[in-house]
């Protein structure tokens, strides 16, 4: 088992001395370097597709699409915030409670909640008209 052992390193070491390591690799062949490029040298031109203009018309009818569907998700979120709204405050527990000081707290939380989901569902509405419009003068 030691002869092994010393066996091997001795071809290790015979390996080692008559392996050239410190030779430089030649990487690049000679005309492979770059050269700088004179006034009259041909340019590679650059790949480009040529795109029509249908191209970017349907991706912009696409984006427009998205924006729209999106429009009318948050539509959707804002009514169903105003019919939760609704359950939560309870309209004919107002009729009842009238004329006490509960009645104005809840009528000031109540108004001011359904101003601020009003007021997003017309900004909503407007950027809407605003999608269809450019869609409608797309084409």
């Amino acid at each position: 088992m030691l002869t092994d052992s010393k066996d091997r390193r001795e071809t290790l070491e015979h390996i080692d001395l008559h392996t050239p390591l410190d030779t430089p690799r030649e990487v690049f062949c000679e005309g492979s370097e770059p050269q700088p490029r004179g006034e009259h040298a041909h340019c590679a031109d650059a790949f480009q597709i040529p795109l029509a203009t249908e191209v970017f018309r349907r991706a912009r009818a696409q984006r427009l699409n998205r924006q729209k569907n999106l429009g009318f998700a948050l539509m959707c979120v804002l009514i169903a915030f105003i019919l939760l709204g609704c359950a939560y405050f309870n309209p004919f527990q107002f009729h009842i409670i009238k004329g006490t000081d509960d009645w104005s707290n809840r009528v000031s939380q109540l108004s001011f909640i359904f101003s601020l989901i009003i007021f997003a569902l017309f900004v909503n509405l407007m950027c809407l008209l605003n999608i269809c419009y450019r869609q409608r003068n797309l084409g």
